[in-house]
């Protein structure tokens, strides 16, 4: 993400931020003083219909009370109750119900047949025994279900026996639930119907006058009102207790809510794009100089050590060019000092390098010279001898040196593609190891074939000698058994030997392995860590690969493989190759 995007998004993060908050902390403050507000109002509201319940509870017990005085004191109707019915009861129960606000007033003997019901008077010899029933329940109103003239209505009813000059009856009393004072008219107010007792939880909403009835996700508060038996609740024969809840909802409410959602959006959108235009207008000036300053560290990246870091951008960002232009500075001291470090260090290493191979041109010398000191002590015969099986041995180390010698005028070898014969080589270095240490064997498996390489003698026989000397140096203190091996190898690509040195001495640790082939790296006080540097230099400047094995504790084998070359033809050879 660039610069510029980053300075937009943050003006975003700050521009919102503050609005969001703001706007969230009026929201919930807002929210709660309109829910107290109305959670009061609506206690209050819920004490008048509580009220207005036992009202309702008091007036349907007078009505009851009234209708079993009419009953027992009218002589006209004391007769037709006599009677079993009659137009003096019919009349007197329509009085009643006129006359008291009841909308339900029946009569019923024991049997459950209804003698008159001034509600719907068809109904008159109908057997209703459920609702003669009620007569036995206490301790409060039962709502049931009642046939009008209009239809079925859930209706609150009071029952009680009576006793009419010997004739038992049961008097009915009742209203229409969504006729009492007790149920709310309002919109957002309903009467809630929930079962009590163990079976509790199902509850139902009791349509208002203007039939709405809300979602249970609508519903605010709930506050009961009282109690009563519900006959039929949820298709039962059997009364359930069933308290009679108000429940309501806060409109105001929930359309400040909304109203404030949608001033908060416009306002996070405004908040927004103001960002958005002071962002993009900033970016540029703030992010100018620090592209400058990038572009300048770019060019030191590609090695332009030269370059300066400018002024402009305010005063923070010049004091960091001043202090990265003092950091450049000694960047190029450093680096001055560094190359002329590695320029005496490529002196030393040289010189190093020049005293490993001389060395190694010598010791066959001094091997021979002793051999010789030797045999001129023992006698002329032993001397003639001796120098004969030695005279070659010094002869090709005398040439190595000399060749030698001719290399480094020419400063490094840099890959000659020359052609060398790899088992003659390696059989003329074990040869020139005639005083070894005591204790160590070193036995050749070289073959009776040539082995052509592509690789010049004299580094060919540096090679050799490196990882023969390593590996006699491995085993010299407790003895060993150093074995020079050579193999061709077959494969996909082009043919290739490899010569193998291997040693059973101690091995190389496995946090050391990988530091073996580091120039000045030696693990022996007496080495100058260049013998395996050399030798790997060497075998990759002709294409050839170095490998190395070591287990600790089971020896170091080391693996020299060299693409194959054609042989040298001799001068007769090519002779008759011409005359063909």
């Amino acid at each position: 993400m660039s610069f510029r995007a980053r300075i937009v998004i943050a003006a975003l993060v700050v521009a919102w931020v503050p609005v969001l908050a703001l706007g969230l902390l009026m929201r919930s403050v807002g929210a709660k003083r309109l829910a107290d507000a109305n959670d009061l109002r609506m206690r209050q509201r819920g004490d008048a219909l509580a009220a207005a319940w036992e009202e309702d509870v008091r007036h349907l017990e007078d009505r009851l009370e009234s209708l079993a005085r009419l009953l027992a004191e009218d002589n006209a109707v004391r007769v037709a109750l006599r009677a079993g019915r009659g137009p003096a009861l019919d009349d007197a129960l329509a009085r009643f119900a006129s006359a008291g606000g009841v909308g339900v007033t029946c009569v019923l003997d024991v049997s459950g047949t209804i003698l008159a019901a001034s509600h719907f008077p068809g109904d008159a010899g109908r057997r209703d025994p459920v609702l003669a029933a009620l007569a036995g329940v206490t301790g409060g109103p039962v709502v049931g279900v009642v046939s009008l003239p209009r239809g079925d209505v859930t209706a609150v009813l009071r029952a009680r026996p009576v006793d009419v000059g010997g004739v038992g009856v049961v008097a009915v009393v009742g209203t229409g639930l969504v006729d009492l004072e007790a149920v709310p008219a309002g919109g957002d107010v309903w009467l809630l119907a929930r079962k009590e007792g163990d079976g509790g939880g199902a509850e139902r909403v009791v349509p208002g006058p203007d039939g709405t009835v809300p979602g249970r996700a609508e519903i605010e508060g709930r506050r009961r009102i009282g109690g009563v038996g519900w006959l039929g609740w949820d298709g039962e024969a059997e009364f359930a207790d069933v308290g009679l809840y108000i429940a309501w909802r806060d409109p105001v409410l929930a359309a400040m809510v909304r109203d404030w959602d949608r001033v908060l959006l416009l306002s996070l959108a405004g908040s927004a794009l103001l960002a958005l235009v002071l962002g993009g207008a900033l970016a540029p000036r703030l992010s100018g100089p620090v592209e400058r300053l990038a572009e300048t560290a770019r060019r030191v990246h590609l090695g332009r050590l030269d370059a300066t870091f400018g002024r402009g951008g305010g005063r923070e960002l010049d004091r960091l060019s001043h202090f990265l232009d003092g950091m450049l500075k000694r960047i190029r001291e450093e680096v001055a000092r560094v190359r002329d470090a590695e320029k005496r260090a490529t002196v030393g290493e040289l010189a190093r390098q020049v005293n490993h191979d001389v060395r190694n041109g010598l010791v066959p010398i001094r091997n021979v010279l002793d051999h010789l000191g030797q045999a001129h002590r023992s006698g002329p015969g032993d001397l003639s001898e001796a120098f004969e099986a030695r005279s070659r041995t010094l002869v090709e180390s005398l040439d190595y040196l000399g060749d030698l010698a001719d290399q480094y005028r020419a400063v490094a070898v840099h890959g000659r593609r020359d052609r060398a014969e790899l088992a003659g080589v390696a059989h003329a270095v074990v040869a020139s190891y005639t005083d070894v240490p005591r204790g160590v064997r070193i036995v050749e498996s070289l073959g009776a074939e040539e082995a052509w390489v592509e690789m010049d003698a004299v580094s060919l026989r540096r090679v050799v000698e490196n990882l023969v000397t390593n590996a006699v140096a491995a085993v010299e203190g407790e003895g060993g058994e150093v074995a020079v091996s050579l193999a061709e190898m077959d494969g996909d690509g082009p043919s290739a030997y490899r010569l193998t040195v291997a040693d059973d001495g101690p091995g190389i640790p496995t946090e050391l392995r990988a530091r073996v082939f580091e120039p000045f790296f030696t693990s022996r006080r007496e080495g100058t860590g260049l013998g395996l540097a050399i030798a790997r230099r060497l075998v990759t400047d002709v294409g050839g690969r170095i490998v190395l094995e070591s287990e600790q504790g089971r020896g170091t084998c080391v693996h020299v493989i060299l693409g194959v070359a054609e042989p040298v033809e001799s001068a007769h050879q090519k002779t008759v190759r011409e005359e063909v």
